[in-house]
């Protein structure tokens, strides 16, 4: 396979090498050319490799991957309805004339002072995009819960899961927009970008909010022209010109509760996004507008996570049931958790439990799916008794510990009117008795059929032919012959032969 490999990408390289050069100028661009392919090549190696060692079975977890709602850092204890102002902005901006076009005299002079004028202008409007962006996060009711890779290597995607009914992000109340400018006109504050405590307090008595969020912005972007070494094919070094553009940003931000003008919350967030393209490459830099768009994102969303919960993707792992007496139960609920199907799952380990009350796995694995649905006090339960029966296994451990700062969590979010609807798992006694029952698959295909003996011998009566692939229940197990529970509720016996025993 190596060999093979390496062979195409010769063959890729030698034809692109006898294609005819009419210049030195097309070095960078045929360097550049040589690296993709190198770069396809040892890609398309790396993607065979895993699809041939990595089997579904042998790369899938027992585990569920699911959104859980995450406390902030802060928790805004009291404060129900917020505003938010613009930021206060400084910007900068930097950059280098491109190489054999730099402007010279009077004229240049004049042109590259007013553009320097401009470039202090540039971004002005970030402020107010950064306040807005926060109000977007605020307003979301499942921030946070996206689409998840899965399938080989991540490539395939599907919906994100959250089993938290009633769990949302949307906790605070915000002022609308036009209300609060509104506001700060009449104070004369309307130009000034962030305000200060007392300010706040004024502003957010008049709003009837309780707490009031303001901050200071800083963006300083650079277009700026390097030199780069670089190889030709045969090895001789040149040089090439490239764009390199930065956009470096940083907020603060300050959280003020209107009733004591005291500042209840502050953070920092910096966010820098660098591109570089030398002559001859492909594709087209960003403008330092986008990369500071950019920027401000993922600013933005690191200083809505600070007060404000959110979903996360949480990789809830599961503990193995140990024995060849509980692989079924093992392999049914690993294959229910893939489909989200926890009520399956529940149903497994319910019936693991049912048999072994001290199957600390059983006990567990049980936590976890009380946990996911945020039913956390007997996700506690599950995780105390599985620790008390195996006390070294420190999943069991960390289980507890997140639990616990889950409950104090959700203790403040129901003070503030939020709660999780109740999950049930809905599950019989009738139905942990049924998954606890061995069960047999007839051999063969659907067009196949088998025959069931009303006794344990080749000369007893036929009572009916049944189609392989289906499952039946083991009432006995008879020597040679298993004796199963008919469809339609009849009893009679198959050969061994004809059946294999799930496990």
């Amino acid at each position: 396979m190596m060999k093979l490999l390496q062979n195409t990408e010769k063959r890729i390289i030698f034809y692109h090498n006898q294609a005819p050069k009419e210049t030195k100028n097309k070095q960078t661009s045929e360097e550049g050319m040589k690296s993709v392919i190198g770069f396809v090549a040892r890609m398309t190696m790396v993607m065979l490799v895993a699809a041939m060692f990595l089997s579904p079975a042998a790369s899938r977890g027992q585990n569920l991957k699911c959104f859980i709602l995450t406390p902030p850092e802060q928790l805004l204890e009291g404060v129900k309805q917020v505003a938010i102002t613009d930021f206060g902005v400084t910007t900068s901006f930097q950059a280098d004339e491109e190489p054999g076009k730099e402007r010279k005299g009077l004229l240049g002079l004049i042109e590259k002072a007013a553009e320097s004028g401009k470039g202090q202008q540039r971004f002005s409007d970030s402020g107010t995009k950064l306040a807005d962006m926060m109000i977007a996060h605020l307003l979301q009711e499942k921030r946070g819960i996206e689409e998840v890779g899965s399938g080989f290597l991540g490539l395939k995607s599907k919906e994100g899961k959250s089993f938290q009914n009633g769990a949302r992000t949307n906790v605070f109340g915000v002022v609308e927009r036009g209300r609060l400018q509104q506001v700060l006109n009449e104070l004369q504050l309307g130009q000034s970008g962030a305000v200060n405590e007392a300010q706040a307090a004024q502003v957010g008595q008049l709003l009837g909010v309780d707490a009031i969020l303001t901050g200071n912005l800083s963006i300083s972007a650079e277009d700026r022209w390097i030199k780069e070494e670089r190889q030709d094919k045969d090895k001789k070094k040149y040089q090439v010109d490239c764009n390199k553009r930065i956009a470096n940003v940083s907020a603060t931000i300050r959280i003020i509760k209107v009733e004591t003008g005291q500042v209840i919350g502050s953070k920092q967030s910096h966010h820098k996004e660098e591109k570089k393209k030398c002559k001859g490459d492909w594709g087209d830099l960003p403008t330092p507008e986008a990369q500071v768009e950019e920027c401000l994102k993922a600013i933005s969303e690191e200083l809505a996570d600070y007060f404000a919960p959110h979903f996360e993707l949480q990789k809830l792992d599961m503990a193995k049931l140990e024995g060849e007496k509980y692989k079924r139960f093992h392999e049914t609920a690993k294959n229910a958790l893939d489909r989200y199907d926890i009520d399956t799952a529940y149903l497994q380990y319910a019936a693991v439990a049912e048999q072994d009350p001290y199957n600390h796995a059983a006990q567990f694995n049980l936590g976890v799916l009380y946990d996911a649905v945020g039913d956390y006090k007997h996700a506690q339960e599950k995780y105390v008794m599985a620790a008390k029966l195996k006390s070294k296994e420190d999943k069991y451990t960390k289980a507890q510990a997140r639990v616990a700062k889950q409950l104090a969590f959700w203790e403040k979010l129901n003070a503030m009117g939020i709660f999780i609807q109740e999950r049930k798992f809905e599950i019989s006694t009738e139905q942990v008795q049924a998954a606890s029952i061995p069960k047999i698959q007839v051999a063969g295909s659907s067009s196949d059929r088998v025959e069931i003996k009303a006794e344990p011998s080749p000369a007893s009566q036929t009572l009916v032919r049944v189609p392989g692939e289906i499952e039946l229940e083991v009432v006995q197990d008879a020597g040679d012959w298993y004796k199963v529970k008919l469809l339609d509720g009849r009893e009679g016996f198959i050969a061994k032969r004809n059946a294999k025993m799930l496990k």
